[in-house]
This record gives C-alpha cells, sequence and structure tokens, in this order.
C-alpha cells in the first residue's frame, strides 16, 4: 500500500492523527511582554505554514522511550521486563548515547562513602547488570568506574534489548508531541520512512536535551555548558620511548583494547547544545583541531606510528535542558545523606565538589539518592524525565550528567512507566511501595 495513502486503523479525535491536533501546548504571551503587530508580521514573514496530512500511526503501546542513551536504554529494558509493551527510539545507529557513540567511556559514578565513611558501590540494577556483562567479555578496566570499550557495549545493550522484548526504532528522531490537555497521546517520528506516530499510555524522554518535555510545554532551566568531542588513537603501544629526539605527548587514556587510548575535550565554554547552527560550527571546528593535533603528535618522535582512530559520532553535549519538576534534587541533598520516600536509586561522586566554601575531595563525597519526584514534570501527566535533563540544581551538574546517574533515573523511570500503564495511573499517582518492590526485584539498590 502507498505510504501516503494509508489510512490508520487507530484514530484520534475525529478520525484523523493530522498536524492540526494538539501538536504541543501553545503558550501565550506573558502579560508585561506584548507583541505588537509589527513584531508579529516580521515573525509571520519568516515562517511557512504546513498543509495539514494524515499521518501513519505506527504503533498503539504501553510506554514510549524518547532516546536510546544510558538513561533511554535502561528505561526501556526495565518497562519491558515488568511487562509493559515498549518502543524505544534512536537517532543515532546504536544505543548507549554519549557513552558508546560519545566515546565516553568511563561508567562514572560507581561508587561513594556510606555513612560510615567506607567507599561502597552504589551503581546497581540494570546498570550494573551492565558493567558485569562488559566485564565477563574482557571490555572494562577498573572495577571502580570501569572504562569500556564502546563497541563491545553496543553490542551488549542491543543484546538486552533484544532479550527484553523491546521494540527498537534506530535512525528515527521524536519531532512533536501530540496533546490531548495535560496528556501526551503520542509523539510523532521522523525518518527516512516519512514521518509516523507512535501512540502510548506513557512516555520517557531520555533525549538528553529535554526534546519532550519541552515540546509539551513544560518549564525548564535552560543550561548553557561547555560542549567537546572525544576521539580515539591508534598504535599506543608502538610508542618507541627510546627513540632519539623522544619527547613525552598527551595521547589520552587506555581502554581495554590495549593499542587504544580515548582522548577527551573540554571544549567551548556556554555553549547551547540546543542551537543547531552552534552544534555545526562546534563539529567542524572540533575535528579540524583533532586532526591537526593528531599530526603534531605524529611528527614527534617516537610516535610516528599512531593515528586517528575514529572521533565520536556525537559532539559532547554535556548539558542543556534542565526539568523543573516536582521535586529539585540539592546540592545539600547530596552532601547530608538525605534519605527520600521516594528513592529509586543511589549515585556516586567522581570528583570534588565545594560544599560550604570548602573542597570536598572525590574520597569524602557522599552517596546520594534521587527521589522519583525528580523525574515529575509538573503539569503533564503521563511523561516522566530521565538522563541529564532530569530536575536538580545547577551546582550539581557534574553528578547528574554521567553515565551511572542517567543509567539510575533511566531505570527508575522504566519501571514507574511500566505500573503506571499495567495500573492505568497518571505516574504521579502510582505505588510507590510497589516501584520500590519492583526496582528491588530487577535488582536495584535503594539503600
Amino acid at each position: 500500500m502507498d505510504r501516503r495513502n494509508f489510512v490508520t486503523q487507530v484514530l484520534l479525535t475525529s478520525g484523523m492523527l493530522g498536524l492540526g491536533i494538539g501538536c504541543g501546548r501553545k503558550v501565550g504571551p506573558s502579560p508585561e511582554k506584548e507583541i505588537t503587530a509589527e513584531q508579529t508580521a516580521a515573525q509571520n514573514a519568516n515562517m511557512i505554514t504546513e498543509p495539514a496530512r494524515q499521518i501513519q500511526v505506527l504503533a498503539n503501546t504501553d510506554v514510549l522511550v524518547i532516546g536510546g542513551g544510558p538513561a533511554g536504554t535502561a528505561a526501556a529494558i526495565a518497562a519491558s521486563r515488568a511487562g509493559a509493551e515498549t518502543y524505544l527510539v534512536e537517532r543515532y545507529n546504536h544505543l548507549g548515547g554519549l557513552w558508546t557513540g560519545g566515546l565516553v567511556l568511563p561508567l562514572l559514578s560507581t561508587h561513594a562513602v556510606d555513612k560510615e565513611k567506607n567507599k561502597k558501590q552504589v551503581i546497581h540494577g540494570i546498570g550494573g547488570e551492565m558493567a558485569k556483562r562488559l566485564k565477563d567479555l574482557g571490555m572494562t578496566l577498573d572495577e571502580e568506574n570501569p572504562v569500556i570499550d564502546p563497541e563491545a557495549a553496543k553490542y551488549v545493550l542491543d543484546e538486552m534489548i533484544r532479550a527484553a522484548g523491546v521494540k527498537m526504532l534506530y535512525h528515527s528522531w521524536g519531532t512533536n508531541v501530540i496533546m490531548e490537555g495535560n496528556t501526551i497521546k503520542g509523539v510523532f517520528i521522523e525518518s527516512k520512512s516519512e514521518r509516523m506516530a507512535i501512540l502510548a499510555k506513557i512516555v520517557i524522554d531520555c533525549t538528553g536535551d529535554g526534546d519532550i518535555l519541552n515540546l509539551a510545554g513544560e518549564s525548564f532551566d535552560m543550561m548553557k555548558y561547555h560542549i567537546g568531542l572525544v576521539h580515539r588513537l591508534g598504535n599506543i603501544d608502538r610508542i618507541d620511548r627510546n627513540k632519539p629526539g623522544y619527547k613525552k605527548m598527551f595521547v589520552g587514556q587506555p581502554t581495554p583494547i590495549k593499542s587504544v587510548n580515548w582522548v577527551n575535550m573540554h571544549g567551548l565554554n556556554d555553549q547551547d547544545g540546543t542551537d543547531v547552527l552552534t552544534l555545526t560550527q562546534l563539529q567542524m571546528d572540533y575535528r579540524k583541531e583533532i586532526w591537526e593535533s593528531v599530526q603534531k603528535i605524529r611528527q614527534t618522535p617516537g610516535h610516528e606510528d599512531v593515528f586517528l582512530l575514529d572521533t565520536a559520532s556525537q559532539l559532547g553535549v554535556r548539558m542543556s535542558r534542565i526539568l523543573e519538576g516536582e521535586y529539585k534534587l540539592t546540592l545539600e541533598d547530596t552532601m547530608t545523606y538525605k534519605s527520600f520516600d521516594d528513592v529509586i536509586g543511589i549515585s556516586g561522586a567522581w570528583t570534588s565538589m565545594f560544599y560550604k566554601g570548602k573542597r570536598i575531595p572525590k574520597a569524602d563525597r557522599p552517596m546520594w539518592q534521587i527521589p522519583y519526584r525528580s523525574l515529575l514534570p509538573r503539569k503533564t501527566e503521563n511523561l516522566l524525565v530521565a538522563g541529564r535533563c532530569f530536575c536538580f540544581e545547577r551546582e550539581l551538574v557534574e553528578d547528574t550528567r554521567v553515565i551511572g546517574t542517567c543509567l539510575i533515573t533511566g531505570h527508575g523511570a522504566g519501571a514507574a512507566a511500566a505500573l503506571a500503564a499495567k495500573q492505568r495511573e497518571t505516574v504521579k499517582n502510582i505505588d510507590m511501595t510497589k516501584l520500590k518492590q519492583l526496582l528491588k526485584e530487577q535488582g536495584a539498590w535503594l539503600g
């Protein structure tokens, strides 16, 4: 059947799912900022109106996860293992996000200090299972904050979602939401197969940049931060330190492949990770910078065999939108062992932090709980947010954006979504006792 003539059997409102049906909330101008007729005319001159058209509904599912990074992968596995039909949508050709495609290889932060000042592993559950599978393959370095091989991780994550029964969509973007009041009825998906829609009882935003929460009209804090680009070097084991003229060069950090190192990049500060023009310029500039830096290494005696293995397929956006949710996790919470009745997991600390005017070294940083309410938007009734865009104050950015925390929030969101879908409840009204029991059954550690 010609896709353009497809008439879906799943109908909304008067019978056809089209662009004119509730694609996001309309937010009017604030009273103190009236838009003049001249401003309106100027805006309209730079816009076009897209004609209404019929859109194929690909599926009507229990749980829809947008974004297949660490949070999205964990969320989809958790939801599907709990018995909910689950779709996972990912724009790239792999799972793991910046952990794999971004070549941000350390699984931070697996450990932290308990109340007795003992260092303890805190990442368990689905994230812990991923780490163990990679270790069993010989594809990790170190027990604490293990560095992984990205290709092995892509394989492991694929196999885990396959075994869990997740319905996977690669090469696809979530581009708009279908709203009915305060409920997301579904999400429009763009791909080579043209625009389609997936309808869902519960939607989880794991885009990293909060794309879905933004489209749904939720409030957020926009944080500009430093964006980088990671690369890997090959033939590290062939560096000849005895060659005349040898000078030590920075060649990054080891990976499980003995001849390969990964090289991080801080990048420019205060960059907007949601601005495509900024991302494009940084991508080109960073690739040039990396290429030229590797040529300097190769021209240094003893390093002639070193080569640029690859640059990350994903630009290293560390932070952008942060949800204004039901509860904003604070630095105070994480430094004082604050206990939450709605805890969904515990994360660790990988760097020093300034707290009350003092520098607290990594070795003294407490483990910290993540409350379910920090995944809950204030308005949308069937949306959860996991990954680096959940609700926290800016001072926590270094701990909340890392891989381990994303795995914890994703696991919690996926389990909660499955409960809500199966019990026909809103995500705000699920039974926390049942959620915590489900998380424990799936191996999560709640303290």
